[in-house]
């Protein structure tokens, strides 16, 4: 079972290397790296030198620093393997340390995680542990899993994955050659309902992602790549897992793309000629009259129904946001306009005070997953929407201009939804309209304001059809 690429260049273990700190966590010491409070999380499940290899915990902090809560438990219990000790081949120590007891102790380190309220957890295993993170693949333990230079995995067992799962093999390994990587990638695509990434590194051998001198230039670039994608395949997941899919009118979706969060508004507390109160425990922004039998619930993009005055301006002007560019916000407006036809409008703080703000320290996607849909919405106990299988009259509104969700994809949706008869759905796209035309335009710019006006009678045509 064992081979020299899997035992080749054993790292100069630390206890002590690393920016995190270790901890005792789900049984396990476990080095630690990044928020304690993120609800997004990686596992980390080493090669057979163990969690004290000092590059795998560099790239620990790595992923710490975009966001995520980052474990490397010591699944080997203090025991890694010693290729200098000629009394213990390298059989007698797997079997030490079988799989299947393995997996069964990383299952609870997920378990704590999930404990400790994190909603989305990730898993990459380097070599031997790539094993494990396959076994965890074959249940929803984990989200989203990533094999670095797999060694000893089975076609049967990544055809039992039901996770993402992306492979990022070795052109010069012989544990896990390229031909047979391949053949797991075929098998991969030809079930449809995994998605999959394979992609084959030429000129790096076996163990080239944490088993690598930090004094060469060239093997470091080449294992910040493998670094690169790995976090990729996790964030593109982990955005999918939380993306808002409430179907309430929402002005803008969430999502990590620089359009989302351009042309930020400068936000008032005071604008529109509702009222404020709490409702469900959030702070609303409220308009019309309360005896009104329709109601409408606007939810804002990312920046929120109104601007905390704790927060000053100067904030944004710190944060490098083009002043000159910001635009008033259009939100209470429009949810006046939607009161002028007899409903009830309620636009709640879903961000409790804590509208998105550029900041290096918490990127977007930890800000996305500060304020999960499911946690604030629930407060209203509004009836909720978790699959595609929307069952009301559903309107969709979209831009022209727009990498989020681009015409092709909203095309899709209506293919869907006119495929489903006994829900009405409506699907218009506003040319020469960019993401966010519908409350980031100027006054001054009359084109753009005949737009938005052109969507916001779109939306109360649609409301009064079906609300009323």
């Amino acid at each position: 079972m064992a081979n020299e690429q899997c035992c080749a260049n054993a790292p100069t273990l630390s206890s002590t290397c690393g920016a995190g700190h270790v901890e005792e966590f789900g049984g396990l010491k476990t080095y630690i790296s990044g928020r304690s409070d993120s609800k997004l999380a990686i596992l980390l499940v080493s090669d057979v030198f163990g969690y004290e290899a000092p590059n795998l915990r560099m790239l620990a902090d790595k992923c710490a620093a975009a966001g995520y809560l980052v474990v490397v438990p010591d699944f080997l219990h203090g025991d890694p393997f010693d290729k200098s000790n000629p009394n213990r081949t390298f059989q007698a120590w797997s079997d030490a340390h079988p799989i299947d007891k393995v997996t069964e102790t990383a299952i609870s380190v997920v378990e704590a995680l999930k404990a400790k309220g994190v909603s989305t957890i990730g898993s990459a295993g380097f070599c031997w542990g790539a094993k494990v993170v396959v076994k965890l693949g074959h249940h929803p333990y984990i989200n989203a899993a990533v094999l670095l230079h797999p060694s000893f995995v089975t076609l049967d067992e990544i055809l039992a994955v039901k996770v993402p799962i992306s492979i990022l093999g070795a052109e010069n390994d012989q544990i896990s050659p390229p031909e047979l990587l391949k053949q797991f990638g075929k098998a991969l695509e030809a079930k449809k309902e995994v998605d999959c990434f394979l992609k084959i590194f030429p000129g790096v051998s076996h163990g080239w992602t944490v088993k690598y001198p930090s004094d060469d230039e060239e093997a470091v670039k080449r294992a910040a790549e493998a670094h690169q994608d790995m976090l990729d395949w996790s964030a593109a997941w982990f955005k999918s897992t939380v993306v808002m899919k409430l179907i309430i009118p929402a002005i803008c979706c969430i999502m990590c793309c620089p359009q989302c969060c351009e042309n930020p508004p400068v936000l008032s507390s005071s604008r529109g000629i509702g009222h404020e109160e709490e409702i469900g425990g959030l702070k609303c922004c409220v308009i019309g009259s309360p005896d009104s039998k329709p109601a409408v619930v606007l939810a804002s993009d990312i920046f929120g129904p109104y601007y905390p005055t704790h927060i000053l301006i100067s904030q944004l002007r710190d944060a490098n946001y083009p002043i000159l560019k910001v635009m008033m916000l259009r939100v209470r407006k429009l949810a006046d306009k939607v009161a002028a036809f007899g409903f009830y409008v309620v636009v709640p703080d879903f961000f409790y005070g804590d509208p998105y703000i550029e900041n290096l320290e918490r990127p977007l996607l930890v800000y996305m997953i500060d304020h999960l849909p499911v946690v604030n919405v629930g407060k209203l106990e509004m009836k909720q929407y978790w699959s595609s299988a929307v069952e009301v009259p559903i309107s969709i509104l979209g831009a022209e201009i727009d990498p989020i969700s681009p015409p092709q994809l909203l095309k899709k949706f209506a293919e869907v939804l006119k495929a489903k008869p006994e829900v009405d759905g409506f699907v218009k796209i506003f040319p020469g309209a960019r993401h966010g035309w519908t409350v980031w335009y100027k006054d001054e710019d009359a084109v753009a304001v005949k737009l938005a006006d052109e969507a916001h009678k779109d939306m109360v045509d649609w409301f009064v059809k079906y609300v009323q």
